[in-house]
């Protein structure tokens, strides 16, 4: 049984249900979507009724979307109560992860450079500017959900459907860590130098220079959550 946590309301209301499918895999998406943009953190326990509130629909759907994304990895359930969590990723995972990352993303923007429409440069460029907005700003969530937006927008140009379920799996698992690295001195800054790189590359139908800008900002994310998570740890022995 799930035990009911508190969530900020103000983050759940920005979920929406798209027509054209089941509720429950409305429900499922949305909160897909939400976790591979950093809209929740990594620890932080998700309500069924909070959760089922802010959708407008009843508590079965959503608990079966939940269930859904525990076997994806997304969720795990955690403490005495059975709360369904963000997880937190070992060392070795994020090690894992950024490797397969790497692969895959890169093999994907290189595909993308070949097969770009002006749709999607569209969608590219749009997405990186609302980025550079945000960061002048400081605003993590609408900073996040463009970084999705870019990051989905060039894999979607490679018209490669089983390549891309695999990278928004990893995402699932990977997107409320980069909300930890966020602000960390260097981090934005270097980001969008990764991004703003890309960007001129499939605008040049540069596939290897592109490739390696999507590869370098992997890499140099992972490193920035890595030594996060080491500094909380080290502070949590300390305590």
């Amino acid at each position: 049984m799930l035990i009911a946590a508190e969530n900020d309301p103000d983050k759940l209301s920005q979920l929406v249900l798209e027509d054209g499918t089941t509720v429950q895999t409305q429900a499922y998406l949305a909160l897909r979507q939400a976790l591979m943009s950093g809209r929740f953190r990594p620890g932080e326990e998700i309500s069924l009724r909070t959760t089922a509130a802010a959708l407008g629909t009843s508590v079965t759907p959503v608990r079966e979307a939940l269930r859904r994304l525990e076997s994806e990895g997304g969720l795990v359930v955690q403490g005495p109560n059975r709360v369904l969590a963000v997880p937190f990723l070992s060392p070795e995972a994020l090690v894992e992860i950024r490797t397969i990352r790497i692969q895959l993303e890169g093999m994907a923007t290189e595909t993308a450079c070949g097969r770009m429409t002006s749709r999607h440069l569209r969608l590219i460029r749009n997405a990186c500017a609302l980025m550079e907005t945000a960061a002048a700003k400081k605003d993590a969530d609408a900073y996040l959900e463009n970084n999705w937006r870019f990051h989905s927008a060039i894999y979607q140009a490679a018209r490669q459907p089983i390549l891309l379920e695999l990278i928004e799996g990893l995402w699932v698992r990977v997107g409320p860590l980069i909300r930890l690295a966020l602000f960390r001195p260097g981090h934005l800054a270097h980001s969008m130098e990764c991004h703003r790189e890309a960007e001129r590359a499939m605008r040049d139908g540069d596939g290897t220079a592109a490739r390696r800008a999507i590869e370098r900002d992997i890499g140099d994310a992972a490193k920035d959550i890595a030594q996060l998570l080491l500094e909380e740890t080290q502070e949590s022995k300390r305590a």
